[in-house]
């Protein structure tokens, strides 16, 4: 994953409010890499605020060109609404203005010359109909970017291939795999069940019941809450490192574990593998019953927030 700007970045984490990837050619018989910037942390109001681009910076033998179209999106009768934007797709989640659904889908192509680019966004179709919203096309260099506003309390079921998802200030049940891409979650309500299969995970947020899982990806969880509302959160990684964050007066219960050879940060404090081996790292704070659990396999841990002591039996730092 790669920024555009000058970098605020955290360890091996997201860069903070922004999500980029750039998928390279020979990984998936293209001609040309995609890059695809999103800015997390503003409300999308139309196309012009994504970057899209096919082939490097300044490649005078690749053109990219654009397309976007907006629609009233409908919602299944019952179950989720299902979301697919293609294999260099994307989503982005975010309250409706109007308590309806809608989609702004975004597109790019890139070719030799724009004739040839404008063929290719001539082919790509975007269907809404029996519960799912699509987005397909031909052969060839093109990508879609969907931003679907939603109601309260909506019904999400959200996969990508090579894209990034993001919710952002909705609440209601939603499901999110992705194989090659981040997931992004900030105040966000409900029941969340998010997976990434190589890509990380980004959360902030101080309620709901959410499960979040990737497999070699990072995952950071910012608390921006003392307590915690709703059944808790669930939060891990394998062969990913974990970044916990939490306020002062933490009262909501927190429990961190990893392997016992985990390198780990406590409030900026280096500290090496345990002096003996076996067992886990285990670390604890907040006064209330724990509701939210954060672990590694295999990764380091950088913690921030008021540690309790260690319990008895288990490796001490």
């Amino acid at each position: 994953m790669h920024t555009r700007h000058a970098p605020r970045t955290l360890g091996l984490f997201l860069t903070l409010g922004l999500i980029s990837s750039a998928m390279p050619a020979a990984a998936r018989d293209h001609t040309y890499n995609f890059r695809i910037d999103v800015d997390d942390e503003r409300r999308i109001t139309s196309c012009s605020d994504i970057e899209m681009r096919f082939g490097e910076e300044g490649d005078p033998n690749v053109v990219t060109q654009r397309r976007d179209r907006t629609l009233v999106v409908k919602a299944p009768g019952s179950g989720p609404l299902r979301v697919r934007p293609g294999e260099r797709g994307g989503v982005r989640v975010q309250p409706s203005e109007d308590g309806g659904y809608s989609a702004l889908v975004c597109m790019a192509a890139g070719a030799g010359n724009a004739n040839d680019a404008d063929a290719i966004l001539d082919k790509i179709q975007v269907e809404n109909s029996n519960g799912t919203l699509s987005v397909s096309g031909p052969e060839g260099d093109w990508a879609a970017y969907v931003v679907l506003s939603v109601p309260r309390e909506a019904t999400l079921d959200l996969s990508a291939t090579n894209g990034s998802l993001s919710l952002r200030d909705v609440s209601g049940r939603f499901t999110l795999r992705t194989t090659n891409g981040p997931i992004s979650i900030d105040g966000t309500t409900g029941v969340v069940d998010a997976e990434a299969t190589n890509g990380p995970i980004k959360y902030t947020g101080h309620a709901g019941d959410v499960q979040l899982t990737t497999q070699n990806g990072p995952v950071k969880v910012t608390l921006d809450d003392a307590k915690w509302s709703g059944k808790g959160l669930d939060a891990s990684t394998k062969n990913g490192p974990v970044k916990l964050q939490a306020p002062d007066g933490m009262s909501a219960g927190v429990e961190v574990h990893g392997s016992w050879y985990s390198p780990v940060r406590l409030n900026g404090m280096r500290y090496g593998p345990a002096t003996q081996p076996g067992g886990s790292r285990w670390y604890r704070m907040g006064s209330d019953p724990v509701q939210i659990h954060v672990s590694t396999v295999n990764g380091p841990l950088d913690i921030r927030g008021p540690l309790a002591k260690a319990s008895k039996g288990t490796v001490e730092i």
